[in-house]
């Protein structure tokens, strides 16, 4: 937007809505792995592909790592299925099918304006899915158009699968909850069979490697094989639960698998026509999809736990074992930090009762932090993995000062009695677990600076010190009387601070474990954060008041209110000029410590539950409700300049901002984030001074150039002559006289014009000769021309300030003198009406000088000529420099009376 709009909109106090933050821009989203949508592979000769649904966008894996390789762009509407064919990803969302290639958006299948769309399944050159209203839909790929529509009654036949028997042309099979199954002519659109009820609606049908017969899913456990061509039974097997999905080997092994509801894997060989192995546990939600590679020994599943395994057949016994997978939280996050200092690295606590590790920069790097043989001792006791697993992590603390030497996270549990230590450096649980003295609660964790002693704050009210090398209790501070619910420590390991539901926040000494100090809060503080360098502690009130206390004093030094409801956690900025908030309210608010007041705000779609600012100072890490994803927003700090100014929290109504979208994998699209970055940036200017072009008209200015520019240009001669070359250059090669030489630095031949040369003596149809037209007519002639029919000059100006200094030089010099003297009399009126509208005096005057070096002889020459445009120049160039050069004595005298003053 031009400056002049910018001003035009500030006076007018013009304003609008906000659309995003004018601190933070959407970076992108960690932890998204797969959902309860089935995924699809795709064989692109021996490499295999898998794309999997995340929400609003997909995923595509390679399958020999489970490598990310490309990310889809963002949807209006979750995704409700994915089918991958050559190099094409169709994408069903919100009632539209989106062809994607290699991540990006290439087209869309024509609307049926059926509701949502399922069940995409591939039909030779075709597209079938299964729409919301109960139908059936075919489109070409080719056309994207839809080739036909088959419609069911509800009542009678409700679609829930559809499969494409091999060999057999221009036919498909449907399966319906009701539990029969139609054979459709797809060409003709003819109901050709139907079979009677299996007595349980059908989940799902796949192709069985024998031809004519398809194995079906029931909803009370039943995998039926039946021959479609007969019409007749070939084998019933029964599991627990309702069946979700159906592979089979196809490395000559006789087996099939089958998943469940529960998240378990049931193994059936075929031969003998039993059960061979029962995965418990194989995955802890729904098993969405699983397939058996391509002419190999393994298995690879896709689960509502938002994870993807691989299961490797290798063991005599038939019974596999995980090879490799990549999962993420399929409980949402409820704690995230930052571990290191290099911020690339984060950790985080979530309901699935697991503590996991990402990385910022690599995916491959993510990890979750073991609990110990887990599925041996399920196996062994006889009950599941999630009654093995810890309780739900209430608080961490974590410290790399000593990772490579002991455990370095320290976690406690809701309602666990028990600390438990962690290595962040080995990936899985520590040596120690940390019991509570007095059998009470542990609410907080804390760890010191220097890496050897754990805090916790119990419930009690007492904090613990232990040992985190041998997690042997050092010392107890005891003063509060209710829990604690914040501990830190400073950077000397001088004192410990902690916050309690007594109301008070407390200072110890940590030598001795007396008291140093006590704090009395106007309300209960519930969660407490420090920033070590600026010995500044900020604490979380049940006011939705932020109060920060200084470390030293212990004096409430700032007070942060305006969120509508309960304050969810807190973050200093790494330079500590800021607080980051986030609140129930689904707010996110920065408040800046120097001014304090509130500098950014924005609203977010789920309420933040955590947030961790970079130790770098580059991203903030938010953890959300409903979302099992971590969400990184870049800092516009880092890479631009960022105008903050106050806002009031009462201005911030609780429908006054639009609903940022939060970030996908990929980030938000490049439109979207561009809308936002403008809004945010067309906010800004709308409560932004902008300085004037000149103050008054009576000021004298200086240009916005550098100060290079005009300094080179009146010594370009002196640097002409510096780099002047010691060494005449070589000469050219000898080369015969009908070779002629293309122009440029390097010396070559233009054997192209020879040929053509040669071809014209030979007589040959050679290019036909242009008569080129040079104009001698400089660009600054030319401008000073349409100066002088429209007595305008500015433009003159405009064009020699996008030029370099040597440019400027050539354009002055090379001014036509054979013109009756028009061009160098325009030349000085533009200098002359330059310095009478009082602007870029230091570029008038050095042009100026340049012009006089060059044709000063020829102006001597025809002085009486110009006279007029000289005389005006004269005078003007004496009222200028009068008026500066006043200036510039007035602050000499005053320098120097200063100094002679002290």
């Amino acid at each position: 937007m031009a400056v002049a709009e910018k001003r035009a909109r500030a006076e007018s106090g013009e304003t609008k809505g906000r659309g995003g933050s004018r601190l933070f821009e959407p970076f992108r989203a960690l932890g998204y792995i797969a959902s309860g949508v089935a995924h699809s592979i795709q064989y692109r000769g021996q490499s295999a592909f898998v794309a999997t649904a995340i929400g609003r966008s997909f995923h595509v894996y390679d399958a020999e790592k489970i490598r990310l390789l490309f990310v889809g762009p963002r949807l209006d509407a979750d995704v409700s299925s994915v089918l991958s064919i050559g190099d094409e990803t169709f994408v069903s969302a919100g009632g539209q099918v989106v062809v994607c290639r290699r991540g990006k958006r290439v087209a869309e299948l024509e609307p049926v304006g059926r509701g949502e769309i399922g069940g995409l399944m591939q039909f030779g050159d075709f597209v079938i899915g299964i729409s919301e209203d109960n139908a059936v839909v075919v489109w070409e790929r080719s056309t994207r158009e839809v080739f036909t529509e088959i419609e069911f009654e509800s009542e009678s036949f409700r679609v829930t699968a559809v499969v494409h028997p091999s060999t057999y042309v221009n036919k498909i099979v449907v399966g319906s909850a009701q539990g029969t199954m139609q054979v459709w002519n797809v060409q003709s659109r003819r109901c050709l069979y139907e079979f009677k009820s299996f007595g349980c609606g059908i989940a799902c049908m796949v192709q069985a490697p024998a031809i004519d017969v398809l194995a079906l899913g029931l909803l009370d456990g039943r995998v039926l094989l039946h021959n479609v061509k007969l019409d007749r039974p070939v084998m019933q097997l029964a599991q627990e639960g309702r069946v979700t999905a159906i592979a089979f080997r196809t490395d000559d092994v006789p087996m099939m698998a089958t998943s469940s509801a529960e998240g378990d894997v049931a193994l059936w060989d075929l031969d003998n026509r039993r059960l061979a192995h029962v995965m418990q546990g194989a995955h802890d939600g729904a098993v969405a999809a699983l397939d058996f590679m391509m002419g190999q020994p393994l298995l690879l599943t896709s689960s509502a736990d938002n994870s993807i395994k691989e299961w490797l057949f290798d063991g005599l016994d038939g019974v596999p074992r995980l090879l490799r997978q990549r999962s993420g939280h399929f409980g949402p996050p409820q704690m995230v930090r930052y571990h290191g200092d290099d911020g690339r690295t984060i950790l985080s606590a979530g309901r699935d009762r697991a503590l996991r590790l990402f990385s910022v920069f690599r995916d491959e790097q993510n990890a979750e932090l073991s609990q110990g043989s887990l599925e041996r001792e399920s196996r062994r006791r006889g009950v599941s993995v999630a009654d093995l697993r810890l309780p739900p992590i209430a608080h961490f603390a974590s410290n790399a000062a000593m990772s490579r030497d002991w455990d370095d996270v320290l976690t406690c549990h809701q309602g666990s009695r028990n600390a438990h230590t962690w290595s962040v450096e080995r990936r899985a649980m520590g040596k120690y677990t940390v019991e509570s003295p007095d059998q009470s609660i542990v609410r907080a964790a804390a760890i010191s600076a220097c890496g050897h002693f754990g805090l916790l704050g119990l419930a009690s009210g007492a904090i613990e010190m232990v040992n985190m090398q041998s997690g042997l209790s050092r010392r107890t501070f005891a003063g509060h009387a209710k829990a604690v619910t914040g501990i830190q420590t400073d950077a000397c390991n001088l004192r410990v601070y902690s916050s309690s539901l007594d109301g008070t926040l407390r200072a110890w000494d940590f030598a001795t474990g007396a008291q140093a100090g006590c704090v009395e809060l106007p309300s209960t503080p519930s969660r407490m954060a420090m920033h070590v360098e600026g010995g500044l502690l900020a604490c979380v009130c049940d006011d939705a008041t932020v109060r920060v206390v200084d470390a030293e004093s212990l004096r409430v030094v700032r007070t942060f209110a305006g969120h509508r409801n309960r304050i969810t956690d807190l973050a200093f900025s790494n330079d500590g000029r800021w607080i980051v908030t986030g609140s129930l309210d689904s707010t996110i608010r920065t408040w800046d410590l120097p001014t304090g007041h509130m500098v950014d705000w924005f609203r977010v779609e789920s309420v933040p539950v955590s947030v961790a600012f970079s130790p770098v100072g580059d991203f903030l890490a938010t953890a959300h409700m409903d979302s099992v994803g971590i969400f990184l927003w870049a800092s516009r700090a880092q890479f631009a300049d960022v105008s903050l100014r106050q806002i009031s929290p009462d201005s911030v109504g609780d429908g006054g901002a639009a609903l940022v979208a939060l970030p996908t994998s990929a980030g938000l699209a490049d439109d979207e984030a561009e809308g936002d970055g403008a809004d945010a940036d067309a906010d800004a200017d709308s409560s932004m001074y902008l300085v004037p072009e000149q103050l008054t008209a009576n000021m004298v200015t200086l240009s916005s150039q550098p100060k290079s520019k005009w300094q080179t240009l009146l010594s370009l001669a002196t640097i002409k002559r510096r780099n002047m070359p010691e060494k005449a250059p070589r000469a050219p090669e000898q080369a015969p006289f009908f070779l002629p030489t293309v122009s440029g630095v390097e010396h070559k031949f233009d054997l192209g014009g020879a040929a053509g040369a040669a071809d014209s003596a030979a007589g040959g149809s050679g290019p036909e000769s242009k008569i080129v037209s040079v104009s001698t007519e400089s660009a600054l002639a030319r401008v000073l021309g349409r100066a002088r029919e429209t007595m305008a000059y500015a433009p003159v100006f405009d064009y020699l300030k996008e030029l370099n200094p040597s440019a400027v030089d050539a354009e002055i010099r090379s001014l036509p003198v054979d013109d009756g003297l028009a061009a160098l009399g325009t030349f000085i009126a533009a200098i002359t009406a330059q310095l009478q509208s009082k602007r870029d005096f230091e570029l008038a005057q050095a042009y100026l000088q340049v012009f006089l070096g060059a044709f000063a002889d020829i102006i001597t020459a025809n002085a009486a000529e110009l006279e007029p445009r000289l005389s005006a120049l004269r005078a003007e160039c004496k009222a200028q420099w009068t008026v500066v050069d006043g200036l510039i004595r007035y602050s000499t005298c005053m320098v120097e009376f200063m100094r002679s003053a002290r």
